[in-house]
C-alpha cells in the first residue's frame, strides 16, 4: 500500500484547500518573523507546487506525474485559484511558463544539524495571497470530496496512489458543525484508489506565539485544549507507516503511529511538512 509507482499514465493527485477568510489578514509569528497570515499561506503553496515541477523534470523537459488542483474558500465561495479559473487540475507542463508571476524572496533551508541557512532565490507565483469574509471549510471540503470522487473512480487512476489533501487554515468553520466536517472528513479518507485511501492532512495556522509547535502528533494530548484543534485532529488521517521514517526526523523523536495535522509550526517545518506529505521522489519513474 502507498506504494504504487507514478508515472505519466499513472499520475499522483494533490489537492490543495486554503483558507482565505477575513482572519487571514492577521499577522502571526512564524520562525520570530510576523507575517500576514494569507501571505506566509501563499509562499509555502507557492513552494510546494515548485517542488512538486522540479520533481517532474528530466533532460528531455517536464513529465506530467501529477495533477494539482489549488482551491481557495471564503465568503460564500470555493474557486480554483488558477490563472485560468475553470481548470481545476493542471499538471506540470500546464503550469510551466503559466505562473502570474515571479519575484525574489529569502528562503531558510533545515540542515541536518538544527541550523538553517539563508539564500535568495527567484520564487514563481501561481497562488496569490487574498483575505476576506467567512470560513466555508465544509463547502471546500464537499467540493473536495468530489473532485477526489471523480479521480479515484477514473478507470486510468485505479491503480495509482491515492490522492493527498493538504487543508490549509486558521479559523473555525462558518457553514458546518464539528459532526458535519467529521462526515465529510470522513468520506474524503474513504475515498481510495487499489494502493490505499485518500490523505487528508490539516495545517493549522495559529496565532498563539506562546504554544510550541506540534507536527505529526500521535495523541491529541499534544496539542492544545481547543476544541477547534482536537476537531481537525480528528479530521485528520493517520499517516502511512512509509512516511514514518520522515517524520521521526522531522519531530526529532521516535514514534509509530502518526497524524497528519500541524499546529504553530515554523515556516521551514510547514514546507518539510508538505514535502512529507507529497509523494518521495523514488516512486517516479
Amino acid at each position: 500500500m502507498y506504494s504504487a509507482r507514478i508515472s505519466r499514465n499513472s499520475p499522483a493527485a494533490f489537492i490543495i484547500l486554503i483558507d482565505q477568510s477575513g482572519s487571514m489578514a492577521e499577522t502571526v509569528v512564524i520562525d520570530r518573523k510576523e507575517v500576514v497570515k494569507a501571505k506566509a499561506v501563499a509562499f509555502i503553496v507557492n513552494m510546494l507546487i515548485a517542488e512538486l515541477l522540479n520533481r517532474s523534470r528530466r533532460e528531455e523537459g517536464y513529465r506530467d506525474y501529477f495533477d494539482i488542483a489549488v482551491l481557495g474558500y471564503h465568503g460564500d465561495e470555493v474557486a480554483s485559484l488558477w490563472k485560468n479559473p475553470n481548470r481545476m487540475f493542471m499538471r506540470p507542463n500546464d503550469l510551466i511558463g503559466n505562473e502570474l508571476s515571479r519575484v525574489p524572496v529569502q528562503r531558510e533551508r533545515r540542515l541536518p544539524d538544527g541550523s538553517t541557512v539563508v539564500s535568495s532565490v527567484c520564487q514563481k507565483i501561481w497562488v496569490e495571497p487574498y483575505a476576506g469574509g467567512k470560513t466555508p471549510m465544509y463547502h471546500a471540503l464537499t467540493e473536495c470530496y468530489r473532485l477526489c470522487k471523480a479521480w479515484c473512480g477514473a478507470k486510468a487512476h485505479r491503480k495509482s496512489y491515492p490522492p493527498t489533501i493538504f487543508n490549509i487554515t486558521d479559523g473555525e468553520s462558518s457553514d458546518g458543525d464539528d459532526f458535519k466536517l467529521q462526515e465529510i472528513a470522513d468520506s474524503i479518507k474513504g475515498l481510495s484508489t487499489e494502493d490505499g485511501a485518500a490523505l487528508l492532512i490539516n495545517i493549522h495556522i495559529s496565532s498563539d506565539a506562546e504554544r510550541s509547535p506540534v507536527l505529526f502528533p500521535e495523541s491529541k494530548k499534544e496539542l492544545p485544549d481547543q476544541r477547534y484543534a482536537r476537531l481537525l485532529y480528528d479530521m485528520s488521517s493517520e499517516m502511512p507507516a512509509i512516511y514514518n521514517e520522515s517524520i521521526v526526523q522531522l519531530r526529532g523523536r521516535d514514534g509509530e503511529r502518526f497524524r497528519g495535522i500541524s499546529y504553530n509550526a515554523a515556516m521551514t517545518d510547514l514546507v518539510s511538512m508538505m514535502n512529507i506529505g507529497s509523494v518521495s521522489a523514488n516512486l517516479l519513474f
